[in-house]
């Protein structure tokens, strides 16, 4: 009897503590799922503060009460190039304490961020937000649209017009310029190249009599060593003496080019062994005599360049291109 009351007691105590965690649990799904709701919206005054449209020099100007300051700012707004996204980023950029901003119609409908300053101010009314609060924006009537349709067109047509005006009137003149400054660059790089031309040819000549006189003698101890081994084969001994020092002779001429292959990483070949004999030689005697190869290069090439663009200004190609395509390809170069 003892053990069954103890199993009683011992199962309404389990069955009170579930159910007194089940209670728990609800409590906290409860306060979490308010807390989720209070922090993901929250509460937006709909009160809405007038605000309105000027127009000074033909630009409409809009003064925002800045939330972090509490001070009205002036923005300036151009309706050919600005958009709904340009003008809040120009909010952000001026109070850091804008976390939200965008730009609504009549409707209730939110405006795109690409959406044109120009097509903003045909609404008449649209009402912009700035964290929580509503500004009622409207744009004053006039006798006409400052930036209708057909007046923006007419200023696309007059904008067209003065750009093909402009590109007329300048392309010549920016030409000369241009081609007056590339001749006096020019003349310049060949002033200074003209005595370094004068040094190169100076040691050009007396590399090619120093490589003409190396293969000269090279071609004379070949001929000497004819003459001994004749002398010796027909006069001083015979053939069955001369043959193997012959063979000998023939062996180390193999060996020797094989070596020059080794050092030089080339086949040995007589243009390219005079190449590396005047090549040699030149850079010895212009170290010796301070020609500066690095220096002398580079007014090379910066001679050929500028010869090439002023072919290229010449060219008849080109002769009709506007000013803006001219000085890219001027600053490519």
């Amino acid at each position: 009897m003892r053990n069954g009351r103890r199993l009683v007691k011992s199962f309404v105590a389990a069955q009170k503590l579930a159910s007194l965690r089940n209670t728990l649990w609800n409590r906290q799904q409860l306060a979490f799922s308010s807390s989720v709701a209070s922090s993901s919206t929250p509460p937006i005054q709909e009160e809405s503060q007038p605000l309105s449209i000027r127009f000074e020099y033909g630009l409409p100007l809009l003064d925002v009460p800045l939330p972090s300051r509490n001070e009205p700012c002036q923005f300036t707004m151009r309706p050919l190039s600005d958009t709904v996204g340009s003008l809040c980023n120009f909010l952000r950029q001026e109070d850091k304490g804008i976390d939200y901003v965008a730009v609504y119609g009549t409707n209730g409908v939110k405006l795109a961020t690409c959406t044109s300053i120009e097509h903003l101010l045909q609404f008449g009314t649209f009402r912009l937000r700035l964290n929580d609060k509503f500004f009622n924006v409207t744009v004053p009537k006039t006798g006409t649209t400052p930036y209708d349709s057909d007046k923006l067109r007419q200023l696309d047509d007059l904008r067209a017009t003065v750009a093909s005006l402009h590109a007329a009137l300048c392309v010549d003149e920016y030409k000369l310029s241009r081609e007056k400054k590339l001749l006096l660059q020019l003349e310049n790089a060949e002033a200074l190249l003209a005595p370094l031309h004068e040094t190169k040819r100076k040691i050009e000549q007396e590399c090619e009599a120093h490589t003409d006189r190396v293969m000269w003698a090279g071609f004379a101890a070949m001929g000497v060593q004819t003459g001994l081994f004749a002398r010796l084969t027909w006069w001083e001994y015979s053939w069955d003496i001369m043959e193997p020092v012959t063979y000998f002779a023939t062996y180390s001429t193999v060996c020797a080019t094989f070596g020059y292959y080794l050092y030089t990483k080339q086949s040995f070949e007589y243009p390219s062994a005079r190449e590396r004999v005047y090549t040699k030689q030149f850079y010895r005697r212009a170290q010796k005599q301070n020609f500066d190869i690095e220096r002398y290069n580079r007014l090379v090439n910066e001679v050929e360049d500028l010869r090439n663009q002023l072919k290229r200004m010449r060219d008849p190609l080109f002769q009709h291109l506007p000013v803006s395509y001219l000085s890219n390809l001027e600053t490519e170069k």
